[in-house]
């Protein structure tokens, strides 16, 4: 099938850039994971459950809408359940071109071709992975990962929680945890409690989010009025049970991240929401040929772009999650400036009228990065809190089950071995089913301090085709 703008992911960036788009007669074609609209963030229930007060609250009112609005309009084109393998770029007479290579999810009538003018990535991010003894544990969860089972069918997925991290998020989900019915032990937040006030410092900043502020202390009272600790200074140090998750030893967090391991205590649960940030889903950018920097603070590997949201990619645009890790709010905003320039590139609407319709979100835009980019330097933790949690004992690789001590052994007897993607020749990790999205961040940390170098230097696995697994039996029933 052909199409003027193809969208990977139909998150708030995606569904706002859709709408823009089409408003100005762009043919546009969605595609995403899940069965229906909203990514992680909306994150609808199943088809045929009537879920009462799904997404509450005034966090959630501007997507909500947003989503009502996209899903009721006929002119976009859905490709859902279906994940991008690849995406191809050639030139020809008519100008540069655009293959699309789209998995359906489950492999079930195997790929198909989308042939677009323009491309526009908004793919999302997931929970940053921290690398800790017993984290592959039964129990132990993304905190990302328990809300979207409150989210979608309000599944309580556990008896008692604990939550450990350094993000707010830790909050959102404790509450959610209370209202569906849930036990919480305890909110821990590696950071001090004066760390987390720096935030004051900035009044302007402060102003504009006071909306987010105003929410984050109701939900604060909520939890205090149920009983739920919430420390700050303290963090996890492993994750403790024969079987599945019984409990978590935690720690005081010291000056400069050091863990007072003397100091230990344990809490009883059985589920552990851990959340230490996210990283951006750029695995299909970075495929794609897109330049993308290192920013651990932000989301890892992000894709570059410029003032309208073009990647180094002539014809790829980015924005959401992938561009940085800044919240639902700021995603649709670089959508819509996306979703214009694209109409723009494609002659859809002329650059004047197009600076015009963009003036409103840039300017909102940028109040919304300032507090996203302050949220994000007093979240980080910081990365001698992971290297301390990185024990030799600990394992790496889930996937293909490589302890942190084998790396480190293979590191000291292999000096040459200065890449991730060499590391990955040799020890395999990186090499399972998550093609390195849950260890690609603790291995390249790991590399860096071992070496002496910067995240940067050491580079990330090598982003190739296909960018999500795909059945050797899918492409054997290609649609060519």
């Amino acid at each position: 099938m052909r199409t003027d703008l193809a969208i990977v992911g139909a998150g708030p960036a995606g569904m706002a850039a859709a709408e823009a788009a089409a408003d100005q007669g762009v043919h546009v074609t969605l595609i995403d994971e899940q069965a229906t609209p909203g990514g992680q963030f909306l994150r609808q229930p199943p088809s045929g459950w009537n879920v009462s007060g799904w997404l509450d609250g005034a966090a959630y009112r501007d997507g909500k809408r947003l989503l009502e609005r996209v899903s009721a309009d006929r002119r976009p084109e859905w490709i859902m359940q279906a994940s991008v393998a690849g995406i191809f770029a050639a030139d020809d007479d008519g100008g540069r071109r655009f293959t699309l290579l789209i998995d359906a999810c489950g492999g079930a009538g195997g790929t198909r071709r989308v042939e677009a003018k323009s491309v526009l990535i908004a793919a999302g991010c997931f929970d940053l992975p921290v690398v800790f003894p017993g984290w592959n544990l039964p129990g132990v969860m993304a905190t990302g990962g328990i809300q979207a089972f409150l989210k979608s069918q309000q599944v309580v997925p556990g008896k008692r929680f604990l939550f450990a991290g350094s993000h707010p998020l830790q909050l959102v989900v404790a509450d959610q945890i209370l209202a569906a019915g849930g036990s919480v032990a305890g909110v821990l937040f590696s950071q001090s409690r004066g760390r987390a006030l720096e935030l004051l410092k900035h009044p302007s900043v402060v102003l504009r989010a006071a909306d987010k502020l105003t929410e984050t202390a109701a939900l604060l009272r909520r939890l205090r009025k149920a009983g739920v600790p919430i420390r700050f200074g303290r963090t996890l140090l492993r994750a403790n049970g024969r079987d599945s998750l019984e409990s978590v030893t935690t720690v005081p967090v010291g000056p400069g991240g050091r863990l007072d391991r003397a100091a230990g205590d344990d809490i009883e649960c059985d589920r552990l929401g851990v959340c230490f940030g996210f990283l951006s889903s750029s695995e299909l950018a970075r495929q794609a040929g897109v330049d993308c920097r290192w920013q651990p603070s932000r989301g890892g590997w992000i894709a570059g772009h410029d003032a309208n949201m073009a990647s180094s990619v002539p014809g790829i645009y980015v924005a959401g999650e992938t561009t940085g890790v800044a919240g639902s709010d700021v995603a649709a905003l670089e959508g819509r400036i996306a979703g214009l320039a694209a109409a723009v590139e494609l002659g859809r609407i002329d650059a004047d009228r197009a600076r015009l319709l963009m003036r409103a979100p840039r300017r909102r835009l940028r109040q919304r990065e300032r507090f996203a980019r302050l949220l994000a330097e007093l979240s980080w933790p910081g990365h001698a809190l992971f290297d301390q949690l990185m024990t030799d004992s600990a394992t790496l690789c889930k996937c293909e089950e490589v302890k942190v001590g084998v790396l480190r052994h293979q590191l000291e007897q292999n000096p040459g071995m200065t890449t991730a993607s060499a590391v990955k020749l040799l020890s395999r990790a990186g090499m399972g089913l998550c093609q390195g999205r849950y260890c690609h961040f603790a291995l390249t940390r790991l590399m860096a301090g071992h070496l002496g170098v910067a995240e940067e230097t050491v580079g990330g696995f090598t982003a190739r085709f296909p960018a999500k697994p795909l059945a050797i039996d899918s492409l054997l029933q290609s649609d060519d």
